[in-house]
């Protein structure tokens, strides 16, 4: 099996390198940008859908989180189990386990959970993030039912010294401090950035599930998280590039108690180390990225088993070591065909006291490999026609997955009018192996689980505008339909127990809109950003006779969402106003019980100013201003109206 597998990668790695070398013969001097996104050298995929939140609108984010980021910019509903609490994502109506999240092509999903936290993830971290929808994520690996989060980052080789430091406090008695240094040359370039979070998240909240819904306040779900991030690039020639990256973290943190109890009975602490080194080679119409992670995860848990001062702790505690080796290159054979092609190596293991113990110790070592492949190609036959198509094939242990094809088209009706419109349509097979927790969680791990699979097609009308007017505007809408078997869900068995088993089949299906104005002259400026979406998630097959999720919306998935900003530019002052808004989401999988929808306004004004090489940017900034009470999940307290001041500076 292993040799038919160094066969398969081997010719991989020919289909794409071969005619690298046919191109030596004919040796010309291609310059390389000079500013670079690291996550994204390889192009991405035409006729699939995502989505780049630039530099600059993170910039307006820097004391946020990625959960945060994507809540105001993206259509992905953030399930939120509090202040400082866990973020988990909802892409397209699947579970927080569908979404993957890449670091620079490096997948940061825990191996034990499947899943991330994106609370944990500081955005200033990052200088570029990208969504990719649906079969849009298959360029970077497998299970991403709903779709991918890229965390790309960026190299200026202009840059000579670059130092930024933001601080931020607010009425939660939170401060959030960021800083990062940049020096360099036309050869090397190296940044650090420093994280800081002191969190109280202390507010007061109408407790409704309690007689006559009292004000009580949230004062357990404090957290501290710190960390820093290095980046060294080394440009070797015009041809070849070096990367290495550091990433440590550390977080810990109450957990949000419900809302029947007063006083917080959980703890959590989170450790992450991400080691990063990449090499890449580009020229003439060739590019290839080789790229090696190793990531430690640690994670401990303690609950409290009574209410005495000093009470009896239930403690656990697991670590996770990742190694992952990549490939992905492409080849611009022609001006209408690129071809695509690459491998992954993935080595997980876990040490877990929640694991089964054996023998003397009181932890289980669990050790997966998988590997997969994947080739393509993009092909543009006229200037309003272009095809891709990607094909990709992982193993598990040996055990061979579904082979995951996808294809999609474009088509460009009027590509030289004032009015551009095009039309685009994908179809994607896809697969979600199961995570190690839920195999091997003692004592009710199930070893014989099915991967979740399903097909995805994919329809998107465009529209924008094409001309030099103060005005730029484009809209777009996609229609998507999934249906998803092997389901994982976890259900009642023995003793009190849950057990993971193979048991729905899911339909999602809906649509998305997205419409964008902005105007420019002068010194002015203004931009105004919608997103609407429809979403229906349900079950569509029963567990047992007892189970009444048949047709039901799929719990903590909202129908209907919206998410909007207007931002307006006079010279150095700013001004920004921020909308969300929620339908009911359903808490009981019979749809019983539900929480209310929910809308959220946030105001933010601020001004820019410059004193000699200094740059620097106040803002004020009130979230929640109407203090609208609400729960993201059940029984987990929300905050209301939060004031907020940052000053931000620039060198």
């Amino acid at each position: 099996m292993r040799s038919k597998l160094f066969h398969i990668i081997m010719c991989v790695n020919l289909w794409v390198t071969l005619p690298q070398v046919y191109a030596q013969v004919f040796d010309t001097t291609t310059v390389l940008n000079e500013v670079e996104i690291v996550g994204a050298r390889i192009p991405e995929r035409i006729s699939f859908k995502s989505t780049t939140i630039q530099k600059e609108q993170i910039d307006h984010y820097l004391s946020a989180s990625l959960g945060e980021l994507l809540t105001l910019n993206t259509p992905i509903f953030i399930k939120s189990y509090g202040a400082g609490g866990t973020a988990t994502p909802s892409f397209r109506g699947t579970g927080a386990s569908h979404t993957q999240v890449y670091w620079n092509g490096i997948n940061l999903n825990s191996p034990m959970l499947g899943q991330v936290d994106l609370s944990l993830f500081p955005i200033a971290f990052t200088d570029e993030v990208v969504v990719n929808y649906g079969g849009s994520s298959l360029l970077y690996g497998t299970g991403g039912l709903g779709g991918a989060i890229q965390l790309n980052s960026a190299i200026n080789w202009d840059n000579k010294r670059a130092i930024m430091g933001s601080q931020t406090i607010n009425s939660l008695q939170n401060s959030i401090t960021n800083m990062s240094v940049s020096v360099g040359n036309k050869k090397v370039q190296s940044t650090t950035k420093l994280f800081y979070k002191d969190a109280q998240n202390i507010f007061d909240f109408e407790n409704p599930i309690q007689p006559g819904t009292p004000t009580w306040t949230n004062d357990h779900s404090a957290q501290l998280q710190y960390g820093f991030l290095e980046e060294v690039a080394l440009k070797i020639n015009q041809y070849n590039q070096l990367k290495f990256n550091v990433w440590f973290q550390e977080s810990e943190r109450e957990l949000v108690p419900s809302m029947d109890k007063r006083e917080a009975d959980s703890w959590q602490g989170d450790t992450s180390l991400r080691l990063f080194s990449a090499w890449n080679y580009s020229k003439n119409k060739f590019n290839t990225e080789v790229s090696g992670a190793y990531i430690i995860d640690n994670i401990w848990y303690k609950k409290a088993l009574n209410n005495d001062k000093n009470p009896k702790l239930s403690t656990s505690e697991s670590r996770s070591d990742q190694l992952q080796l990549h490939q992905r290159g492409s080849y611009q054979i022609s001006n209408n065909l690129l071809l695509r092609g690459g491998w992954d190596y993935y080595m997980d293991k876990i040490n877990s006291s929640s694991y089964e113990p054996t023998g003397t110790t009181n932890s289980i070592a669990v050790t997966q490999h998988t590997i997969d492949i994947y080739g393509g190609l993009d092909y543009q036959p006229t200037t309003n026609l272009s095809v891709s198509l990607l094909i990709r094939q992982e193993w598990i242990d040996s055990d061979t997955k579904p082979i995951l094809p996808s294809l999609g088209t474009e088509y460009c009706i009027n590509p030289y009018s004032k009015a551009v419109s095009s039309l685009k349509a994908n179809i994607s097979k896809n697969f979600h192996a199961p995570s190690l927790n839920d195999r091997y969680w003692y004592p009710v791990g199930n070893p014989d689980l099915l991967p979740e699979e399903g097909w995805t097609y994919e329809a998107t009308y465009s529209l924008h505008s094409n001309n030099k007017s103060p005005w730029q505007w484009s809209y777009e809408l996609t229609a998507f339909n999934s249906i998803i078997h092997n389901w994982i869900v976890w259900k009642p068995a023995i003793s009190n127990l849950w057990r993971p088993e193979n048991l729905k089949k899911v339909h999602s299906r809906g649509l998305e809109q997205v419409a964008e104005i902005s105007y420019q002259k002068e010194d002015w400026r203004i931009q105004l950003f919608t997103s609407v979406s429809f979403v229906k998630s349900e079950n569509m097959e029963a567990a047992d006779e007892l189970d009444n999720s048949v047709g039901k919306q799929l719990i903590y998935t909202p129908v209907s969402s919206f998410q909007g900003y207007l931002q307006i530019n006079y010279k150095k002052l700013y001004f920004i106003v921020e909308q969300q808004a929620y339908g009911k989401r359903y808490t009981q999988t019979d749809g019983s019980e539900y929480l209310p929808p929910y809308y959220l306004t946030n105001l933010c004004l601020g001004k820019q100013f410059t004193f000699k090489k200094n740059h620097f940017d106040v803002k004020a900034r009130v979230e929640n201003i109407f203090n609208y009470h609400y729960q993201s999940v059940a029984r987990k307290p929300m905050p209301g109206r939060v004031y907020q001041m940052s000053v931000t500076y620039k060198l």
